[in-house]
Parts: C-alpha cells; structure tokens; sequence
C-alpha cells in the first residue's frame, strides 16, 4: 500500500505575540481540520519537520503535539507518523472554562460564609426573617393598594423606559416632600432607583475608589452590608449606645485611612435596624460638625424615617440631621466634592 505523504505546512507562528506558541500551533491545527482543509487521514509531517517549517524548538512542537492528542484529533500510527485521526466537533473544542477563575478577577466580590448562611437561612419556613427588615404580611394595606392600583391603571398608557433620571411625577412629589423635612432638593438633581441597595451599589461603584473605607454602625443593615463588601470596600464598624452611633471614636482610625483611600459613612439615623435607635437631635448636630471637619461624606439611609407608631414621626421632630446636611451641602455645594478626603 502506497504511504501517503504529509502535508505540506505554509505558515509561521508569531512570535510577538502575547499567545505562547505552542498554543498558536493547536488553533492553527484544529482551525484547518474545523474547517475542512485537513481531513481525517491527512499525515502531519515529522516533528522534526514541523520544527524547522516553524522556526522554533522541537519541545514546542512536541508540547503542542500532545495537546491536540489529548483532544483526540490527532494520533501516532505506526508506519504512517502522526495523522488526524478525528474531525468531532466536541474534540475541537478546548478544554472547559475555569469560572471560578473569571469570577475571582471580577469586579465584584462574593460575601463572606456568614452572610451567604444567612441569606439562606432567611427562607427556611420556620425562620423568621429579621434580616430584611420587612414589615409583618398582615401590616400590608391590601384594600388601599387594590384601590390605587385600579384607579391608576386607567392613566397607564405606556410600558416604556422613562427618563434617566425616573418618572418626572415622582420626582416632583419627593421633591415637594424633601421640602417638608428642610432640604431644598429640585427633581433636577433626584435619581429614582429600583430600591437603597441599588443606590447604594451605584454610590460604590461610581463615587468610590476600589478598597474604599465604609464606615457604619455596627451592628447594621445587613443587605447593605453585601453590597458594599461585593463592590470591594472595606467595612468598619463603629461601637453604638443607647442614643446611636459613637461617630467619634474613629478619630484614629480616620486619619489613617485619609492617607490611603477614600472613606464614607453610611449611617441610619432614625429608626436604625436593627437596634431601633434614633439619634437625638444633638448627636445629629454633633455628627454633622464632626464629618464637616473630617471631610468624610454621610450616606444618610432613611427608609424608615417616617415610620413611627407612638407620638409623631421622627421625620417632624428628629430632622436635625436633614438639616444640617443642607446646611453643610449649601456651604460646599459650589466646589466639587471629592472623596479622597483631599477636597
């Protein structure tokens, strides 16, 4: 039986390249044989051949070599040198992706053991999940909801995307509320997010450096907690008593961390979960004078600002904090406020 002779190779490795060369020669191997040009039976010439047709070391031949045999295209047989000996498209394929390498080098970062336990353990049946902070089913104001809804869905003419900025009638109702509790906020400058934790994730990956430093009330919101800690921050809890967070005792801590990255409080003053703490009016002042001299920016979280079941909401006589933040926004409004602690 006539012996077929071995193709012949036109083609060169790049050796500038950042893709080592043994790999190049297995993608132009399973490129030929992928798209037809070397079908099974086609004879590869010697190692020594391909060597020199290549310009390189025969180890890098033989590396290559025996890679594409472990995906099975190619095979030594005895009397006919190496040959391909496969055309499956599963074998041309390379080996499976590592995910749990692309995960590791991305951005955002997995939460430690103990957050993911309690997120699963928030929907066993017989938990009750405290995590959250969400109200008691039975609280939820179903006739009231089934009214509005019914009365507004004769006005809904759209399902598209709304501005940027979110629907320009909601903005101007939280516009008019804001005034309420002392701060001038026009809708130009509101952002309506799908909840906090999206504010707070846009805060984290648009205002703050990677390994930035949050500092908060410990203990604190747990979710937020997650978000911050996926986005790469680092987190820093400050000791509370009974009136709220003791803000000065990260006197220290503060300078040390002005000199590396950026830092930010993120702090719920009114109603804080899950203590139900809400900082007297005095501390609110205090707080505001400390951060203004620090130059450390307060994520102020007031989801529960309002909600309050004896005497009056907090949001009438416990704004100390709204208000000294406009204050602070209106003496630094006009200069662009960095947070590096370098403004």
């Amino acid at each position: 039986m006539k012996r077929t002779p071995p193709i012949q190779i036109d083609w060169k490795p790049d050796k500038k390249s950042a893709t080592p060369i043994y790999q190049q020669i297995v993608h132009f191997v399973c490129n030929k044989v992928a798209k037809g040009e070397w079908p099974i039976g086609t004879r590869l010439p010697s190692q020594r051949t391909l060597a020199e047709n290549f310009g390189v070391n025969r180890s890098t031949v033989v590396t290559a070599i025996d890679e594409l045999a472990s995906y099975g295209i190619i095979e030594g047989c005895r009397g006919a040198g190496t040959q391909i000996v496969s055309n499956t498209w599963s074998l041309l394929l390379p080996p499976s992706p590592d995910w749990n390498n692309y995960v590791s080098s991305g951005f955002f970062r997995a939460n430690n053991s103990t957050i993911q336990a309690i997120n699963r353990l928030e929907f066993v049946p017989d938990m009750i999940r405290l995590g959250t902070g969400e109200l008691d089913p039975r609280l939820f104001p179903e006739k009231m909801w089934k009214y509005v809804l019914e009365k507004l869905s004769r006005k809904v003419n759209s399902l598209g995307y709304l501005e940027p900025l979110g629907l320009p009638e909601l903005r101007e109702a939280i516009s008019k509320h804001m005034k309420t509790l002392g701060i001038d906020a026009p809708p130009s400058c509101i952002l309506i997010t799908s909840g906090s934790l999206q504010a707070l994730q846009l805060i984290s990956v648009c205002l703050l450096k990677n390994g930035s430093t949050i500092y908060t009330e410990a203990p604190t919101y747990l979710k937020s907690l997650q978000v911050f800690q996926s986005a790469g921050m680092k987190l820093s809890g400050v000791p509370m008593d009974d009136k709220g967070i003791q803000f000065w005792k990260i006197t220290q801590q503060l300078r040390k961390d002005s000199l590396q990255n950026s830092s930010i409080l993120y702090t719920i003053p009114t109603n804080h979960n899950p203590t139900g703490i809400t900082l007297p009016e005095s501390r609110r002042k205090d707080l505001i004078d400390f951060c203004t001299a620090n130059r450390l920016p307060i994520i102020e979280d007031g989801a529960y600002q309002e909600l309050c079941y004896d005497g009056d909401s907090p949001g009438t006589n416990c704004q100390g904090l709204f208000n000294q933040t406009s204050k602070f926004l209106r003496k630094y409004g006009k200069r662009r406020l960095h947070l590096n602690n370098k403004s």
